[in-house]
């Protein structure tokens, strides 16, 4: 690719980072590392516990600033405490929690509520309930949740309001077969409708059934990048080997 051809690439990527280089001390949690991603894509990152994944999902929304490179949302660097990022971009990274004192329906109403919805949110609620099968389940305090629902709560809560950009950080965890592919429909949803979805995730069906590229991360470092088919299908760096 020409750096005429990446400057116009980067120019149509809703999300881009180059570059991105973290450390602690004399260890190096990303070296150099870069992406890409429009509108109506998904670009999964996979790899290994400690190979950068969840690190380089935190410098992507703002949340940790490399020492050195990188990261535009639309032109400007990504904040998420400011509140056109927190309009834009929805985020299921470690620390999600639910409100306990209130129903499953009630705390995605409250969140797409927040979010705009205004009268639309009833049937928002309604939809993402139907999605994710939590609509048995919609007058049910949290406490009285199962792992899996739980889970399935807090991805309702990014699901049902707009976004530009959704961020989740293993989103099928704790997930049964069943709810994973309930999941991985909702995300091709929100791509056809032109959210741009970047995951981090250890689950190779999830990868598949949602994502048009995945970058594999070793060590930090970038190992592959290519279409699912591409990269799983590589023995020799697939994490799933």
């Amino acid at each position: 690719m020409t750096d005429a051809a990446r400057g116009d690439a980067r120019t149509a990527a809703l999300l881009h980072a180059q570059g991105v280089h973290i450390a602690y001390d004399d260890e190096t949690v990303l070296d150099g590392v870069g992406l890409m991603l429009e509108p109506g894509e998904c670009l999964a990152l996979a790899g290994a516990n400690g190979s950068g994944k969840s690190t380089l999902l935190r410098v992507c929304v703002g949340r940790q600033q490399p020492d050195r490179g990188e990261v535009r949302f639309a032109g400007a660097a990504p904040r998420e405490a400011d509140a056109a990022f927190r309009r834009d971009a929805g985020l299921l990274l470690d620390g999600a929690a639910c409100f306990p004192d209130l129903t499953v329906a009630e705390h995605i109403r409250m969140v797409a509520t927040a979010h705009g919805l205004g009268s639309g949110a009833a049937a928002a609620v309604d939809r993402v309930l139907a999605e994710l099968g939590l609509d048995h389940r919609r007058d049910a305090f949290p406490d009285a949740l199962s792992a899996g629902q739980n889970q399935s709560l807090l991805l309702a809560s990014v699901l049902v309001r707009p976004a530009r950009l959704l961020v989740l950080d293993e989103p099928e965890q704790r997930l049964d077969t069943a709810a994973r592919r309930r999941l991985a429909a909702a995300l091709r949803t929100a791509k056809a409708a032109g959210t741009a979805v970047l995951l981090a995730s250890h689950d190779r069906a999830t990868v598949e059934a949602v994502a048009d590229r995945v970058l594999l991360l070793d060590r930090g470092r970038t190992a592959a990048l290519g279409t699912p088919a591409e990269v799983t299908g590589r023995a020799e760096v697939s994490p799933w080997r």
